[in-house]
């Protein structure tokens, strides 16, 4: 109802339109540009991504049950029956089966005694998951015990611990922790972690 607001208004109006006019043309690149990027990204998703993420699943399991009963040289190599995990990998890596496919292999890895191997595919693996991240960490911590990087295994150790869901498990991971401290001679700190 002020009329300075009103006119103050208008001025803001007046100078919106003459921008829009003066660069209309940019402005129409820009949405342009914008709309591409989102129909590419939902064509991406839905007529590609999709249709791998099925492919994957179809293809894993024979390598999950090569895995389940511990044929695990077969489940991260394959033969001429199955895809391997690493196959797995490498044709579906950026599918959310090609991640799983990168904690199997590293599991695969370290029964198999390949502990940078390993390491390379643990790392590689990303979950929200809370059953499986502190296992995944778990994992990487065992490989560097293996290799006798005792202080980054222990450190792993307590990551996962902090992170499990039970005091039984966590109780379990800790107790590695410990013993890698031992393995580096800090008692301090191993007693600390046995006693916490």
């Amino acid at each position: 109802e002020d009329p300075k607001e009103f006119e103050k208004l208008e001025s803001s109006l007046t100078k919106a339109e003459q921008y829009i006019e003066n660069n209309q043309k940019r402005l129409t690149y820009v949405i342009g540009a914008l709309i591409l990027i989102v129909a590419g990204y939902f064509s991406y998703k839905n007529l590609i991504q999709k249709p791998k993420e099925f492919e994957a699943q179809e293809r894993i399991w024979q390598a999950q049950q090569n895995f389940a009963i511990d044929s695990f040289s077969v489940a991260l190599y394959g033969n001429a029956n199955a895809m391997g995990f690493e196959e797995i990998i490498e044709d579906y890596g950026s599918t959310e089966v090609g991640n799983l496919a990168n904690y199997y292999a590293g599991i695969c890895c370290l029964r198999l005694k390949e502990f940078d191997q390993a390491l390379e595919y643990l790392q590689d693996f990303s979950t929200e998951d809370p059953g499986l991240l502190p296992a995944s960490i778990v994992a990487i911590g065992d490989c560097y015990s293996e290799l006798g990087e005792y202080d980054k295994a222990a450190q792993n150790y307590v990551e996962a611990a902090n992170i499990a869901d039970e005091a039984k498990i966590s109780g379990i991971i800790l107790m590695k922790a410990g013993l890698n401290y031992e393995k580096l001679g800090n008692k301090e700190k191993a007693h600390e972690i046995y006693t916490s």
